[in-house]
């Protein structure tokens, strides 16, 4: 039997455990080290932490990872990023790698196929685009905000200014009485709001009562339809016989019916004929005043003496004449 020594078996060991240290080191990087994989080369000039292990991803899906991140120039101003595809998939040559980053800040290259025919191979480069971080986009968005805000400052800042240029004691003082004024007028609305609250009451108020009266007033319109119905078709009644009876006829009869009863008052008012001689006239009314009392004397008398004017007798005896009583009461 073959005696190994024991500087053998730690040399195995030794060989052993650093294979195992490679092949881990490589699988931790992503790397595989008994597989066909493919390698593609994309150049940025910023990776925005890009880290090697990190996805590569065709439309969601794992394809491979990064391998490693390398510096072509001492300004860092290209980046040479390497990409192991472990998938077996068909990468069309105008493709982009395009490195993206979600909320957490976990990023990753995003492989947007192109629509060539003709496909990468292994060492070949591909596109490279990067898209913005979300610091960069809310950055983007805050920039005009930030610029208006500073805008609208400066403007606060002034008329600040000149309200503390405005504001010296006399314009306290108004103020202050401004103030006090306002607060006696704020007093006097909150009694006219009540008052305004009593009017409205819907059970005591005075435009609920209104409002009543005015429901009333419509109800016996409403009860009352037919008779303003029938006064409204007298009347129509009424002005269309009037309308047909010849009004103007008997409006130009009662014309000169008029002017007959003026022309007689004219006459009257004159001194032609008795009438208007009696009314104008004192010597004719005079006369006949005389008339009419020797007229009321002679029937008197005739009342009184009737033998003096009719006279018959038998025997031919006189009868005593008898005074008239108004001529005695005037002799008294």
């Amino acid at each position: 039997m073959i005696k190994v020594s024991n500087e053998t078996k730690v040399g195995v060991l030794t060989v052993v455990a650093i294979v195992l240290l490679v092949l881990g080191f490589n699988l931790l990087k992503g790397k595989s080290l008994f597989s066909s994989d493919k390698t593609i080369y994309a150049v940025y000039k910023q990776v925005n932490g890009l880290q090697p292990s990190n996805f590569v991803q065709v439309n969601g899906l794992k394809v491979g990872s990064v391998s490693d991140l390398n510096i072509l120039d001492n300004n860092a101003g290209r980046i040479l990023v390497t990409l192991r595809i472990t998938k077996d998939v068909e990468i069309p040559r105008n493709s982009v790698a395009r490195i993206t980053g979600d909320l957490l800040g976990t990023k990753a290259v995003q492989i947007d196929f192109g629509n060539a025919n003709d496909y990468l191979k292994s060492g070949d480069t591909i596109y490279a685009a990067v898209d913005g971080s979300i610091t960069d986009a809310l950055k983007e968005q805050l920039n005009p905000l930030v610029k208006k805000l500073e805008t609208t400052l400066s403007a606060v800042d002034s008329v600040l200014l000149t309200v503390n240029a405005i504001f010296d004691t006399t314009t306290e003082g108004n103020l202050r009485v401004a103030v006090a004024h306002l607060k006696n007028t704020m007093g006097n609305f909150s009694a006219t709001s009540s008052s305004l609250n009593r009017m409205m009451d819907p059970e005591k108020g005075n435009v609920q009562a209104t409002f009543n009266n005015l429901a009333a007033i419509s109800e016996n319109l409403k009860n009352n339809n037919d008779k303003i119905t029938g006064i409204l078709t007298n009347a129509e009644k009424a002005t269309g016989t009037l309308a047909n009876g010849q009004l103007d006829s008997s409006l130009q009869d009662l014309q000169h019916t008029v002017a007959n009863l003026n022309q007689m008052t004219s006459k009257l008012n004159s001194n032609d004929g008795s009438l208007g001689l009696l009314m104008n006239d004192k010597k004719v009314y005079n006369n006949l005043q005389t008339s009419l009392g020797s007229l009321n004397k002679l029937l008197e008398d005739l009342r009184v003496n009737p033998k003096r004017y009719v006279h018959f007798s038998l025997f031919g005896k006189k009868d005593k004449v008898k005074p008239l009583p108004s001529d005695t009461v005037t002799a008294q």
